[in-house]
């Protein structure tokens, strides 16, 4: 098996990691990474917000816990629930990707982008965990503040993040494939 195949069926969600900050040259792979996604007429209709200021990822955090208390959905209430909720899982810093609300094909360029980035994280060493419920605070007028303050740029809206840093979890075995997905039409 080669080494891509290989990040790409060894890549999981990680949930707890270590205070080690990321050197700054992995960081930059990784973004370099996400550049190279494919997109919609090479758009490119992304923006990445790097965030390694532990307080700000603890502020969204602390936003949307406000939010998932009233949320209707009970998982999402026993989540937020939790004296240790955050979002990003205690990863020491996450990459949010913003996209750009005039391109349509933004989420799924964003959500390629994303993607990217936590195979070659992965690759490196590194654990990730791809992230789309810290934009609940941020799609509120209440949360403008936090917009401003990782200078989303006007026109953009954010989609998704990836929480980054060492793991500090032991995984046990992957749960098996859903059976039933795949159609072949010869």
């Amino acid at each position: 098996m080669n080494e891509t195949i290989a990040s790409i069926l060894g890549r999981r969600s990680i949930r707890s990691y270590k205070s080690t900050p990321v050197e700054k040259e992995k960081i930059e792979i990784i973004l370099k990474c996400g550049q190279h996604a494919p997109s919609g007429m090479d758009r490119q209709p992304w923006h990445f917000t790097v965030v390694t200021n532990r307080a700000l990822l603890d502020k969204i955090s602390a936003e949307n816990k406000k939010i998932q208390l009233k949320a209707d959905d009970e998982e999402l209430r026993r989540r937020a629930e939790a004296p240790d909720f955050d979002n990003f899982w205690g990863a020491p810093m996450a990459i949010i990707v913003s996209g750009d609300t005039n391109v349509s094909s933004a989420p799924a360029d964003c959500a390629n982008a994303v993607e990217n980035m936590a195979i070659a994280a992965h690759s490196l060493g590194l654990g990730s965990c791809y992230i789309a419920s810290f934009k609940a605070a941020l799609e509120r007028p209440e949360g403008e503040y936090l917009l401003r303050e990782l200078r989303i740029p006007k026109g953009y809206a954010p989609f998704y993040a990836l929480a980054l840093g060492y793991s500090s979890e032991s995984l046990g075995e992957r749960s098996p494939r859903k059976k039933g997905t795949i159609t072949f039409i010869e």
